[in-house]
């Protein structure tokens, strides 16, 4: 059953803007899988409405999926009052602003704005990525995860500013919870450079986190003023917003 279960979720994630419609053949190539195991995933697929099949024999993602998308958007509806506050902010610094939260110990991006020349960052709406070697990611960790729990987190090496010690990790969680800010210097990819700071609810505790990403070289020029902002748009959004 397991099994099963992850085979559908993996085809379910083969699907995009850019591969809106497959086949069971092209399916299995994706996903190295044997077709038959494919084919009898894709049927029941298409059984219960997740998939429907097109004129050309391939498959796409069905109208079910409509109704998981209004109940995603209804529970997380809250972190989407932060919006304006988040276009303020790349208004104010011309970068790109992201609300993340921390979801099975990953970082899940839930907001994406990009400023009127995007910005070639590898993140979208939905997308993961580690917690200790990003910015938003290590607000959370920092307010989220004791010592013991950060020794228990595998740290592999991304980039050549990764932090891979559990001891250094530790005390940079120390720093960000003293400052009230974290940086990515270039941690999860080379020649970007992060912001972010936490959002806290009505009981101060840290429930999502803000930040702005871009060029490491432009985002150093103005660094102190980028942390001032991210620090004032990450307590209005704390203050106004009804975590």
């Amino acid at each position: 059953m397991i099994s099963s279960i992850t085979n559908a979720i993996r085809i379910m994630n083969c699907f995009s803007i850019k591969s809106a419609e497959l086949g069971v053949s092209e399916l299995a190539d994706l996903l190295k899988m044997n077709k038959s195991t494919v084919h009898h995933a894709v049927k029941s697929l298409y059984e219960e409405g997740v998939l429907i099949r097109t004129k050309n024999r391939k498959y796409r993602l069905g109208s079910k999926i409509l109704s998981w998308g209004e109940v995603v958007s209804y529970q997380y509806q809250p972190y989407f009052d932060a919006l304006p506050y988040l276009n303020d902010l790349v208004n104010k610094t011309n970068e790109v602003a992201h609300l993340a939260v921390e979801e099975n110990e990953d970082v899940s991006y839930l907001i994406k704005v990009e400023p009127k020349v995007p910005l070639k960052i590898q993140t979208s709406v939905g997308s993961r990525k580690p917690l200790f070697c990003t910015a938003v990611g290590k607000v959370l960790l920092s307010n989220s995860f004791t010592d013991n729990d950060i020794y228990k987190l595998e740290l592999k090496k991304i980039t050549q500013n990764t932090i891979t010690s559990h001891e250094s990790l530790i005390q940079e969680m120390r720093k960000i919870r003293e400052q009230d800010y974290a940086i990515d210097d270039q941690e999860y990819e080379d020649g970007l450079f992060c912001i972010s700071s936490p959002v806290r609810d009505f009981m101060g505790e840290v429930i999502c986190a803000i930040s702005i990403s871009g060029p490491e070289v432009r985002i150093k020029k103005e660094k102190d003023n980028y942390i001032n902002y991210v620090l004032k748009i990450a307590r209005e959004i704390s203050a106004n917003c009804d975590f």
